[in-house]
């Protein structure tokens, strides 16, 4: 059994520079969603890394596909960084996944409910585009530590991306118990006018 805990370090150098980051990071998530609700009938027969295949040949242009269904996902988010991307098309799928679970459990109450003669009012279920998700920073490709406290973050500043430094409060790891655990890629999340960056550690026991 995997168990897991997060530590919470507050960012300490920049309040609002990651801002357009988050918001370009939920327009990206809100364009996915929408194509996959539109191309796959049936998410059940996939899985995340099936998914994130599929969407990456619909949206993503590349030499071995110079011409994706979807053009405009480069066009409106030109450079956008390949983990963000993979990260959004799983948070998606995820999103997807659960608005259809519900519908077909609103479908399923409504028709028990007609059948046995009684009203049903519950209102169905609607997708929603608009979000505001905090990205995964996966190692090496949107996150790099440069200490204990200090780090490297990709970031969307001035219509670029770029590695923002960053320093962040330390945490004492040995009274948090884990210490020895496997440290697993941060996320970035915002907390009234503050970011932090929200580490998972994991152990097998």
């Amino acid at each position: 059994m995997k168990v897991a805990k997060t530590v919470r370090h507050k960012i300490l150098n920049h309040s609002s520079i990651f801002d357009e980051t988050i918001r370009v990071y939920n327009e990206a998530l809100s364009f996915i969603i929408e194509v996959i609700d539109h191309e796959v009938a049936d998410t059940n027969t996939y899985s995340t890394k099936e998914m994130t295949n599929l969407m990456e040949r619909l949206i993503h242009a590349t030499k071995s596909n110079p011409n994706p269904k979807y053009t405009e996902f480069n066009q409106r988010f030109y450079k956008f960084p390949s983990y963000f991307r993979r990260a959004a098309i799983a948070t998606a799928f995820g999103k997807v996944k659960s608005y259809r679970s519900l519908r077909e459990n609103w479908e399923t109450e409504k028709q028990v409910a007609l059948e046995n003669g009684r009203k049903f009012n519950k209102q169905l279920p609607t997708k929603r585009l608009t979000h505001k998700e905090f990205p995964v920073l996966y190692k090496g490709n949107m996150f790099k530590r440069t200490s204990d406290t200090t780090a490297f973050v990709k970031a969307f500043v001035k219509n670029d991306w770029v590695w923002i430094d960053v320093v962040f409060r330390p945490q004492d790891l040995f009274k948090r118990g884990v210490h020895e655990w496997k440290e697993c890629n941060p996320k970035l999340v915002k907390q009234g006018k503050k970011y932090f960056l929200h580490v998972s550690y994991e152990q097998q026991v």
